[in-house]
């Protein structure tokens, strides 16, 4: 298990180490695990928290041992591109600002990483999910006539958004 001297919590799990670093260690963090041979970067993925927080995980491994790390920050709106360090995460990157609306510094490709077209960002927690008011949820019709149920909003979906 490898513990970033910058961290500000560690902890060793069965599968990996996770990291919680500032968010202004963020590019320090990652230049410090390729140089400890942590080379693969699995995967990058990012949650909105609320209003322009967010939080951001980056999972990398050790090409021999398969050792993984997962390092978790938080951020406002931006955060550094990791793609100098990990040319593959372009796409994690892209894939994120396109369906979170959060921001890479100092990326080179910010086009879409699919090509759906979305009127917001669908993965923040107060986008409407609007295909699920404008059909009818099976949960709220009962094939029983007998059997009562309380109707159910979709999952996703608020009462005030109805």
């Amino acid at each position: 298990m490898i513990n970033y001297p910058g961290a500000t919590r560690f902890e060793a799990r069965h599968d990996a180490s996770w990291l919680w670093i500032a968010a202004d260690s963020w590019l320090d963090c990652a230049s410090w695990l390729k140089a400890q041979n942590f080379v693969r970067c699995e995967w990058l993925t990012a949650a909105h928290l609320a209003q322009e927080q967010f939080q951001v995980t980056l999972c990398v491994s050790d090409a021999v041992s398969n050792e993984k790390v997962l390092v978790v920050t938080q951020v406002d709106q931006e955060i550094g591109s990791l793609e100098q360090i990990y040319p593959v995460v372009q796409f994690h990157e892209r894939e994120v600002h396109q369906m979170l609306g959060l921001d890479f510094i100092n990326a080179t490709d910010q086009s879409p990483a699919f090509s759906a077209e979305f009127t917001w960002y669908p993965l923040r927690r107060n986008f409407a999910l609007t295909e699920r008011t404008e059909h009818e949820w099976p949960g709220q019709v009962d094939p029983e006539k007998a059997t009562k149920r309380r109707p159910a909003l979709a999952p996703g979906v608020r009462q005030e958004w109805l």
